[in-house]
């Protein structure tokens, strides 16, 4: 784990939702290595060649979140949501540039580890810059 992210988890208060998104960042690098990991908007980050495409976070609950996400600007007029399959349906979207999967604690990230790993990689594969 890059030592930002390890410095990040050792702030949160509850344990288990330490543990919990330990879990799921680790479960970001796995999912795609060409992830970069970094601290921003006050939570685990995830870019792909700079572009900010995954953010993690604790809710007030404890729970764990994962965003996926352009970035945060608003997604241009137009622009249609991606084709992701959630056979699980984990995902609750919040536009069309932007969804969000929440866990309980470490074993429901862990339960749904290929899932979300699966989910991750669509995500990122609809983020690829496209060349000309």
């Amino acid at each position: 784990m890059p030592p930002a992210i390890e410095q990040f988890l050792g702030s949160v208060p509850q344990p288990e939702a330490a543990r919990a998104l330990r879990s799921l960042c680790a479960l970001m690098l796995s999912a795609e290595p060409a992830l970069v990991a970094e601290i921003k908007w006050n939570a685990p980050s995830f870019t792909l060649a700079g572009r900010d495409v995954v953010t993690t976070g604790v809710n007030r609950d404890g729970s764990i979140r994962l965003v996926l996400h352009r970035g945060a600007a608003k997604a241009a007029p137009g622009t249609q949501r991606p084709s992701i399959d959630d056979p699980d349906a984990l995902l609750e979207w919040r536009g069309v540039d932007r969804a969000i999967a929440t866990f309980a604690e470490e074993g429901a990230v862990g339960g749904n580890a290929d899932a979300v790993s699966h989910l991750v990689r669509q995500w990122v594969s609809t983020a690829e810059p496209t060349t000309a």
